[in-house]
């Protein structure tokens, strides 16, 4: 963990894991108003060394259907959680919200067969 001080309008370093080696870097804002996000960004680099692979694109959007929560839910939208491994909420095709916390998020089929919960 590296924590950094939160400030406005201010980008952290891209966080990373890694499953070989097990190892993940977070970059962090040493904030209470920032723990809840920072402890998804803590999951997600996790489930990196594991085996878990990203479900969102080059543009940070989350990939139908393995970067939604509910990608059988009727209608799509709006979903009401976030794939972990996309850490994104889809609202409609063109737009999306971070999750608040890690209440807001799944970990999806997908992620759990990368993962070895399920076989």
């Amino acid at each position: 963990m590296y924590y950094h001080e939160a400030t406005e309008d201010k980008q952290l370093k891209h966080s990373l894991g890694l499953d070989k080696g097990l190892l993940s870097i977070v970059h962090a804002f040493a904030s209470k108003d920032q723990e809840a996000q920072n402890n998804i960004v803590i999951a997600h680099e996790f489930l990196h060394t594991v085996g878990a692979l990203d479900k969102y694109d080059n543009n940070n959007q989350p990939i139908f259907p393995e970067g939604y929560a509910e990608p059988n839910k009727h209608p799509l939208f709006p979903q009401s959680q976030a794939e972990i491994m996309a850490g994104k909420i889809p609202l409609s095709k063109i737009d999306y919200q971070m999750a608040d916390s890690l209440k807001d998020c799944i970990i999806g089929r997908k992620t759990v067969k990368e993962i070895n919960w399920l076989h």
